[in-house]
């Protein structure tokens, strides 16, 4: 029997089809910082820590209930973050209320797939910690 994971291992890894290539690697480098590792065929590799993103030429068929995003350290970072792609004039949900129960917000690619921005605090298992 193998021992137990201290912690979750590997990246999440995220495909999407994009209408146009080269907009939508701009946009994720650009504006949520992602790095452009490599491209393969049809076929671009993206990345951030904890994140793989491919992206492939094609239909987008955006569905607002498939998303992935990002977990933020403090409200403060989830504000910061929320007021920089809004002087960027990005396409954004309202603003996070953590106050009010609603500790995210979204923003949509060039494509209009949802990134999900959010705070909670995170108490995790013994057992994940290092």
């Amino acid at each position: 029997m193998s021992p137990a994971l201290k912690q979750p291992l590997g990246s999440l890894h995220v495909h999407r089809v994009v209408l146009e290539m080269k907009r939508s690697i701009d946009w994720y480098v650009t504006t949520l910082g992602l790095f452009y590792d490599h491209g393969v065929r049809d076929t671009a590799w993206l990345s951030a820590p904890g994140l793989i993103l491919t992206l492939s030429p094609g239909s987008p068929e955006p569905d607002p209930q498939a998303y992935f995003g990002f977990a933020l350290a403090t409200p403060e970072e989830l504000d910061s973050t929320y007021q920089r792609l809004h002087s960027r004039f990005e396409r954004l949900s309202g603003p996070a209320d953590i106050a009010g129960g609603r500790p995210f917000f979204f923003t949509y690619d060039p494509d209009d797939y949802p990134i999900i921005f959010s705070y909670q605090k995170m108490d995790y298992p013994e057992k994940w910690k290092v």
